[in-house]
């Protein structure tokens, strides 16, 4: 279960002159759409309600995309792999257990690496290793794509 933490998130303490320069040098970190998000235990019915976001996200932007999971949708965002390659990220899910968060992670990366082979940029269905923090106690799901 997630824990919230007591410092200070990093957002708060980035200057605009240090996100003025982190945007030239980097690029522009996606945009955060949390207008998508859904809580609750993993049934059809929820799986059913996010296969529609994902459907409709894909076939808004009908270009290459991304699914993934996240502690801190901020900072993943923040990362230099997907400040220049995507514009918006998603957040799909949420909840306050990484296991469910998971689970759904792998299914969706197998689902669409199979029904959208050349837009899906996931190479694999399951990351090696990769323990998740959370700073609000929470972690997300989330689908980052581009605008062309």
């Amino acid at each position: 279960m997630g824990i919230k933490n007591q410092r200070p998130h990093l957002s708060s303490l980035e200057t605009g002159w240090n996100k003025f320069w982190k945007d030239f040098w980097s690029g522009t970190k996606p945009t955060i759409e949390a207008s998508w998000c859904k809580t609750g235990r993993i049934n059809q019915g929820l799986k059913t309600k996010i296969t529609i976001s994902i459907n409709s996200i894909i076939s808004h932007h009908r270009t290459k995309f991304k699914i993934g999971k996240t502690g801190d949708a901020y900072i993943r965002g923040d990362k230099k792999d997907y400040r220049n390659d995507y514009h918006f990220m998603y957040l799909l899910y949420k909840s306050k257990s990484s296991s469910y968060v998971s689970e759904l992670e792998e299914h969706y990366i197998e689902k669409y690496m199979k029904s959208h082979p050349k837009a899906n940029q996931n190479k694999r269905v399951r990351a090696p290793g990769k323990k998740m923090y959370s700073y609000d106690g929470y972690y997300y799901l989330y689908i980052v794509c581009t605008d062309e």
